[in-house]
């Protein structure tokens, strides 16, 4: 006799089907139970790190060229790479032309040949197609990295300015395909 059959003549006796019942409903029940793990996202920490202890810049645009002088000594920039220059995030209580001070950051870069970057309208096509709007910045590692890959960089550029009387300028240069922090800088400044 097969062991189908065998299955079939022993579910027939009521005892065994409710057995063989209430087997099935446990070992379900258990598996439904168990811990499921999902991955998390851990950055790890930055290649490239610049803080200068004590030095505060007596403007925004000094603590800028501070910052960029730094980042165009990046090893992560040889070869020219496709950067993404996204805005810089005004965290403060005044006012700084982030997205005017962004654009001069790439058109400097690329003038230098130090990065390619991705054309306005790849940008705009991609930015609608995830639903983003015009200045919208984009936070979430995750999300940064798949923007990125639509649109074919390598890097993203990125930072905020913080603070109120004593801000802090913050940029970096994330790996889209790993999502590690390449380089950062951090400097100091007071606005007058």
């Amino acid at each position: 006799m097969s062991a189908c059959c065998a299955l079939t003549a022993a579910l027939r006796k009521p005892n065994t089907l409710v057995k063989a019942l209430s087997m099935v409903l446990f070992v379900v029940t258990v598996a439904g139970c168990a811990p499921r793990t999902q991955p998390i996202y851990q950055p790890s920490a930055p290649k490239e790190t610049t803080v200068q202890q004590g030095v505060v810049h007596g403007s925004f645009n000094q603590a800028m060229r501070a910052a960029v002088q730094s980042l165009m000594g990046s090893e992560s920039l040889q070869g020219a790479p496709v950067t993404l220059v996204q805005p810089l995030q005004n965290l403060t209580d005044g006012y700084i032309d982030t997205v005017g001070v962004s654009k001069q950051l790439e058109q400097g870069l690329a003038a230098q040949g130090l990065i390619r970057t991705v054309s306005q309208a790849q940008v705009d096509v991609v930015r609608q197609s995830l639903g983003l709007g015009e200045g919208q910045v984009l936070i979430d590692p995750t999300t940064v990295m798949q923007y990125g890959r639509l649109l074919g960089a390598q890097y993203q550029l990125g930072g905020k300015v913080t603070g109120q009387e004593e801000k802090t300028l913050s940029l970096q240069l994330m790996d889209l395909t790993t999502g590690v922090i390449e380089w950062q800088d951090t400097q100091r400044f007071v606005s007058r």
